[in-house]
């Protein structure tokens, strides 16, 4: 039986989020950088006291699950995260964007040398000046099947 697509997320019932598990959406978006899990993400928003050993208690596990399958908290999650990808994806075109001008603007008005340093970053930014030269050489089938029957012999003495 083939895998079925999942579905998109949406809610019927519009319920508004608690301050806890607010703090457990916003938590979870930053997973990768700042914590390691939904363990340490829910044990964070809910204030939860560890073990005397420094450990995270075992109900965490499964609370923290249970949550984190809660639709409305799983939907949360995924548009914070499209929210936070979206916003680092435009400040890096305004950062990009910017340096071109500056380059730009140098490129008219700064020193010789400034100048032609400006133009070379704004031609290299537009890859004018890559040197890749690709070059495609066709076999003929005829040529590849002595290639594969030639390394065969010699696999074959190798081996023996």
């Amino acid at each position: 039986m083939a895998k079925k697509n999942k579905p998109d997320l949406t809610l019927v019932g519009k319920k508004e989020l608690t301050y806890k598990q607010k703090r457990f959406v916003s938590n979870c978006a930053q997973i990768p950088q700042k914590f390691s899990g939904i363990k340490q993400a829910y044990c964070d928003a809910y204030d939860v006291t560890m073990n005397k050993d420094g450990s995270i208690p075992k109900w965490v596990s499964k609370d923290a699950s249970l949550l984190h399958c809660t639709p409305s908290i799983t939907l949360a999650i995924s548009m914070k995260q499209k929210r936070s990808d979206d916003i680092s994806q435009a400040s890096s075109v305004r950062t990009r964007l910017y340096v071109i001008e500056r380059l730009y603007e140098e490129s008219k008005t700064g020193s010789d040398a400034s100048r032609v340093r400006a133009l070379e970053l704004l031609g290299k930014s537009c890859s004018m000046f890559s040197d890749v030269v690709e070059t495609k050489e066709f076999e003929s089938s005829h040529e590849i099947k002595s290639e594969i029957e030639r390394r065969l012999k010699t696999l074959m003495a190798e081996n023996e």
